[in-house]
């Protein structure tokens, strides 16, 4: 189980270093070549199923420039973790903040799977991701040109 722990912390921080830089390679060599990330909770692009190392680099893009890109702050949070066969799961919240603005909460919960300490397979299910769209549609004007 440990393992397991391990290779989602390395993922993790591969994620952050390719958000901040715009540099996803580090993300892309933790993946399977058969990965598949699924994403529900919204009916936008951000949702739905990819697969293969390509698409859900490009999937991760999109989504981080669709939501995260367009606040000045993203804070992720993971509200707990439980360590499962292969992988992890938790319920997590990112806070997005721009100044002039409330902070808005995203709420969601994460499965990740890990085969030979890479990704192979990442649920998400995003509980209030209509609420964020709405909101970013209302500060339009407010929020970073979207990517």
């Amino acid at each position: 189980m440990q393992e397991e722990l391990s290779s989602f912390i390395k993922y993790a921080k591969a994620f952050e270093i390719g958000y901040a830089t715009k540099n996803w390679a580090v993300v892309d060599a933790l993946l399977t070549d058969d990965i598949v990330w699924a994403v529900a909770g919204t009916k936008s692009k951000v949702g739905g199923a990819f697969e293969g190392r390509q698409d859900v680099v490009e999937a991760i893009k999109y989504s981080t420039n669709t939501y995260d890109r367009r606040f000045k702050l993203r804070v992720p949070h993971a509200d707990s973790q439980l360590v499962i066969p292969h992988g992890v799961y938790f319920p997590f919240t990112v806070t997005y903040t721009s100044e002039g603005l409330q902070p808005f909460v995203l709420r969601g919960e994460e499965w990740d799977l890990f085969r030979n300490g890479k990704l192979c397979m990442h649920y998400e299910i995003l509980h209030n991701a209509d609420e964020l769209e709405a909101y970013i549609a209302e500060h339009e004007a407010k929020l970073e040109a979207r990517v």
